[in-house]
């Protein structure tokens, strides 16, 4: 038996297609053309989505690379940064050490140690022996210090032995500084120094109690005293008990 379905199925495109020749009779000679404008007509509005969609998946990609880019550098750099800080480090040390070996320094102060003997209480009179002398270094005016307190100066000196003046001994005389003015004071077997100037040109000078009173040796400023007042006069007062424990001898070159 016939199906009647397809019967009448093939039946409707015969309709349609003879329909198609009648109403366009040009169709046939151009139905290649009129299948190219259609599906171009159809493919543009698709192409253009497709094209913008591709466009932003590459960008969107592009920016993903960039940002892995970045994050490796930003490690790269840290990584360069904490080498620089340790490349810093070593070379510091070699810094210090040209500075040491190649700058110039302040001559550091060459002092020998002693030890009183004799009069350690200087009953007798103001000067004492100490246990070295011209073998050691010590020479004639070398001061002898307890820290950077001038406790004296050498007087004599043997092979083995040298003799020292001390401050407060009025054998003793020195040049000092105060306020930048030179002075000139003397012992006077007290424990105090007197100043070798007329009164008016002491006058002159402001002193202040308790100013430092300082005696210039090459490279190095020793304390004498400090200034104080003896009936309105100013006077360099010292210890009262030298510190004769502690001993040492500044050598000049």
């Amino acid at each position: 038996m016939i199906n009647n379905k397809k019967v009448f199925l093939i039946y409707i495109v015969f309709f349609f297609v003879f329909l198609t020749f009648i109403l366009f009779p040009k169709y046939g000679h151009n139905t290649k053309l009129y299948s190219y404008f259609i599906k171009e007509k159809l493919e543009k509005p698709f192409g253009f989505v497709g094209f913008k969609i591709n466009n932003f998946y590459s960008l969107f990609q592009s920016n993903k690379l960039h940002l892995k880019n970045i994050a490796q550098l930003k490690k790269e750099n840290e990584y360069l940064n904490n080498i620089n800080q340790y490349l810093k480090t070593v070379t510091s040390k070699y810094s210090d050490q040209y500075k040491i070996f190649h700058e110039d320094y302040p001559t550091i102060p060459i002092t020998i140690g002693v030890s009183a003997i004799g009069d350690r209480n200087l009953i007798l009179n103001k000067n004492f022996i100490i246990n070295k002398g011209k073998q050691s270094g010590i020479a004639i005016g070398n001061y002898v210090l307890d820290g950077l307190n001038v406790v004296g100066r050498v007087k004599s000196a043997t092979n083995n032995n040298a003799e020292v003046v001390t401050v407060i001994s009025n054998d003793y005389g020195d040049e000092v500084v105060i306020n930048n003015q030179l002075f000139i004071v003397t012992g006077t077997n007290n424990n105090y120094l007197s100043f070798l100037r007329q009164k008016n040109a002491i006058n002159e000078t402001n002193f202040k109690k308790n100013q430092k009173v300082i005696i210039k040796n090459e490279s190095v400023e020793l304390i004498l005293g400090r200034i104080d007042f003896i009936n309105k006069q100013p006077v360099v007062i010292t210890p009262k008990n030298l510190n004769l424990d502690n001993l040492r001898v500044l050598i000049n070159d």
